[in-house]
């Protein structure tokens, strides 16, 4: 905050008179000093200064006019003219002109050098700086004491809310939910007209801290956002390595890598009780991995420094989730599934039967990955298949086998236009009926005839033979699987 022009007229030791009336006006702030002989000092001011002159210059009376009309239009805080080296008083002319204008004239004796009014206004303005700087680093320190306090982010906002004056402050989530307010019986308009900064992790907004109504306190909101970003980022690279290491622990787990004993005594140090039924959800994300693990995906519980309120785990781009007996396995995909949306509008969640123990948890994950295939939402799994096992089992290549079985079919209908890969699915899903497939494909009977002698040709498999009809078909479930392979 700068100095007044009454602040300075009343420091007894500068003995400046005051000679208009609008010295008496506390708005008028100093925010600096300039002291000018210069026949025209306008294009060096920028409005606000407390301007020093001896008037030196022998200036008529219209350039006196002139010039205060200028300065008060621009406006200086201030002219302060110095009397007994060039004028014995100020001229007549300045002060009538002054006080027409609008501007606060002052006087200053010859015995109180320029200098000693502008080392004094230079030491109140810093004064009242260093002032300002450490009331907002003690209120920043209140912040952060009540963030890492009991109070955690509610104590944040209730001391926000006395400090800001602007009404009930709001962290606010990306879709509009409010996650925390205060006071907490204050409703929350979607449209208020207040202040709204964005919280931020990995540069990524996450949320938003707004107040009901505008603030000029936008360097506290701004360091409030900055430190619930941060306490954010840090509770989400704890929460992420606790996920990691279930993660890896599933994995031993689906893929047998240790005795079922040796798993359940791990799963219980993870809070995981395999004795009860538990249903597996598991949530596959598209895009970089990497974000999985960096940004929020459960806010309210890291800010309110919580975990996650269901063993979870990160397995590369998958989230699984073990949901225990009594807890509602479809709404805990749903709210699943609404956290990741976050990260990929087109999330693919599935959820599995309620199992027994560590067999039970391993059939359970697998039935999950399978009908999280299905596509974009939540889905229920289906009775597990021995093909679905097969197809959910990472360690085994059938992808590329698959397409190495069907890559002559793949390249002819490429080549040709055909239809060959369709006409062979229809008819393995027609139990190898002759008449069923060719009247679910609209073809004659020689032209069907002739279509499975070619893909006989082409593939070096005999559909006769039943070995080679479940390699065929094996092959295309692989496909079917992961379709960006055809």
């Amino acid at each position: 905050m700068a100095v007044s022009v009454p602040d300075l007229v009343a420091q007894p030791a500068l003995r400046l008179t005051a000679l208009t009336s609008h010295c008496d006006d506390s708005e008028r702030r100093i925010r600096w000093v300039s002291t000018t002989e210069l026949p025209d000092p306008l294009p060096f001011l920028r409005g606000g200064e407390l301007v020093m002159t001896t008037g030196l210059l022998d200036r008529a009376e219209a350039d006196w006019i002139d010039l205060l009309g200028r300065l008060a239009e621009l406006p200086v805080a201030a002219l302060c003219v110095g009397t007994g080296l060039v004028h014995r008083t100020v001229p007549p002319v300045v002060v009538e002109t002054a006080e027409r204008v609008g501007l606060a004239l002052l006087g200053s004796p010859v015995e109180v050098p320029f200098a000693q009014i502008s080392h004094w206004v230079a030491e109140q303005t810093f004064a009242e700086q260093y002032d300002a700087v450490r009331a907002a680093s003690a209120l920043q320190d209140e912040l952060m004491r009540e963030l890492l306090s009991g109070h955690g982010l509610r104590g944040l906002l209730r001391r926000l809310y006395r400090q800001l004056g602007a009404g009930p402050v709001a962290v606010v989530e990306p879709d509009g939910s409010v996650l925390a307010r205060h006071p907490a019986s204050s409703t929350w308009p979607g449209d208020a007209p207040g202040a709204s900064v964005p919280i931020e992790v990995d540069g990524v907004p996450v949320a938003q801290l707004r107040t009901r109504r505008p603030t000029p306190r936008g360097d506290l909101l701004s360091f409030a956002t900055s430190i619930l970003g941060l306490e954010v980022a840090r509770h989400q690279a704890v929460l992420t390595g606790r996920r990691e290491l279930l993660g890896q622990l599933l994995e031993d787990v689906t893929h047998r890598t240790i005795p079922d004993a040796d798993a359940r005594r791990r799963l219980a140090a993870h809070h995981l009780a395999v004795d009860g039924p538990n249903a597996v959800v598991v949530a596959r994300v598209d895009g970089d991995p990497a974000r999985l693990r960096s940004l929020p995906w459960t806010l309210g519980p890291l800010l309110e420094r919580e975990g996650d309120r269901l063993p979870t785990a990160l397995i590369d781009d998958t989230v699984t989730v073990v949901v225990p007996d009594g807890v509602d396995a479809k709404a805990a995909a749903r709210t699943v599934a609404g956290h990741l949306r976050l990260l990929d509008p087109k999330v693919r969640v599935g959820v599995g039967e309620p199992r027994r123990g560590v067999t039970g948890l391993r059939l359970g994950y697998f039935e999950a990955r399978q009908a999280a295939q299905a596509g974009p939402g939540v889905h229920r799994a289906a009775p597990l298949s021995l093909a679905g096992l097969l197809m959910g089992n990472l360690d085994l290549p059938l992808h590329e086998l698959g397409t190495g079985v069907l890559a002559p079919l793949l390249r002819h209908d490429e080549a040709q236009h055909a239809d060959l890969l369709t006409t062979l699915r229809t008819y393995l899903a027609h139990d190898c009926a002759s008449a069923a497939t060719a009247a679910a494909l609209t073809l004659h009977r020689n032209s069907l005839r002739y279509r499975l002698q070619l893909i006989e040709q082409l593939t070096g498999r005999d559909l006769d033979r039943l070995t080679d009809r479940i390699e065929l078909w094996l092959a295309l479930t692989a496909l079917d699987a992961d379709p960006a392979a055809g």
